[in-house]
Formats: structure tokens, C-alpha cells, sequence
């Protein structure tokens, strides 16, 4: 398990998978991903076995150490080996959020792309009706870059969809970001 404070990450596991459908199906959270289709178990085992073989998507069960329980999800994919950048996005359970587990779930994940990984640009995207998280990623580092116009079809409207930004040396220069030195 990857470790940063009282996070980690670690590889899904069959015994995630229930709550972290259950995660996705939650309409709070439903509502604020890309593609809001429903999941079965059935479906979710489906797709946890095709993670298997998928060379530019990395999914993480984020988990509050001290209890080793499971509390959200952590995506990393688009991934471009090439061009050495990816998007990131996580899920946070109902019960944890507020409890800062989404800002340290970013900086963990921040460092190890960008310290370990070797990423050098990692984006996200958020819809407009979610200022929130765009607060919160502009608080981590990550500068807006631009928007995909009235992408997202929400609440019978459509909304723009915001790419946000963060280069390997902007979050090198920002000492909140990070926590220790690579040897």
C-alpha cells in the first residue's frame, strides 16, 4: 500500500468491490462522474476484471490506514507513457467527506505520479455546477486550463465541462504539495 499520513492506496480487491459500487451508484457521486450508468454487482465484477488487461487506467481503493478500511476510489487513466501525462478523479464514501481524506488522497496521489511515476502533467475535469471541486483543485495546484463547452447533460441542461491542470514543476515548486525528497 502506498502511504501518505493517515491515506494509503492500494490495487482493488474482490472484497472492494460492493462498497465501491456502491460509491458509484450513490447519487452524490453518481451525478458528478462523466458517465452516470448504473452498476450491478454482476457488472461491477465485469469491470473490475477488465482493469486487468487495460494498459491506460489504473484504479486504487484509497483506504484510512489506521483502520484499513476502504473509503473511496482513485482513478488514474488516459494514461500517455508517450507524452507522460494522465487524468486523475476520486471518490470519496458519504460518511468521510469533509473530513480532509479528499485533499490528502490528491496530494498522496499527486506524489506518487509525479515523484515515482514520472507523469509530467496530470489533469482532471469537473462540471460547472460543481464549483466546489473546482475550488478544491485550484487549492491543491491545479490551474484551470480551458472547458469543453455544454459537454455534460445534467439537471435537463447542459454544462461545460472545466480541464484543470497541474506540470510536475509547479507541484515541485509548491513546498505544501510536497512532503519529502526523492533520494
Amino acid at each position: 500500500m502506498y502511504i501518505y499520513e493517515d491515506v494509503g492506496f492500494r490495487p482493488i480487491e474482490i472484497d472492494d468491490l460492493e462498497i465501491l459500487r456502491k460509491l458509484h451508484n450513490d447519487m452524490s457521486t453518481l451525478l458528478q462522474l462523466g458517465d452516470i450508468e448504473l452498476f450491478s454487482s454482476e457488472q461491477q465484477v465485469v469491470w473490475w476484471k477488465s482493469l486487468i488487461n487495460d494498459n491506460v487506467t489504473r484504479r486504487y481503493s484509497i483506504v484510512e490506514v489506521a483502520l484499513n478500511k476502504v473509503i473511496g476510489i482513485l482513478r488514474v487513466q488516459n494514461i500517455s507513457f508517450t507524452n507522460r501525462n494522465c487524468e486523475v478523479g476520486l471518490d470519496i464514501l458519504p460518511s468521510y467527506r469533509g473530513k480532509g481524506f479528499g485533499v490528502k488522497s490528491y496530494k498522496m496521489i499527486l506524489e506518487y505520479l509525479f515523484l515515482h511515476f514520472n507523469m509530467h502533467m496530470v489533469y482532471l475535469k469537473v462540471g460547472d455546477f460543481n464549483e466546489k471541486a473546482g475550488t478544491l483543485y485550484e487549492r491543491i495546484g491545479f490551474v484551470k486550463s480551458g472547458r469543453f463547452k455544454e459537454f455534460l447533460f445534467r439537471d435537463g441542461k447542459y454544462w461545460d465541462y472545466n480541464i484543470y491542470t497541474l506540470l510536475r514543476r509547479d507541484y515541485l515548486k509548491d513546498a505544501n504539495m510536497v512532503r519529502r525528497k526523492v533520494i
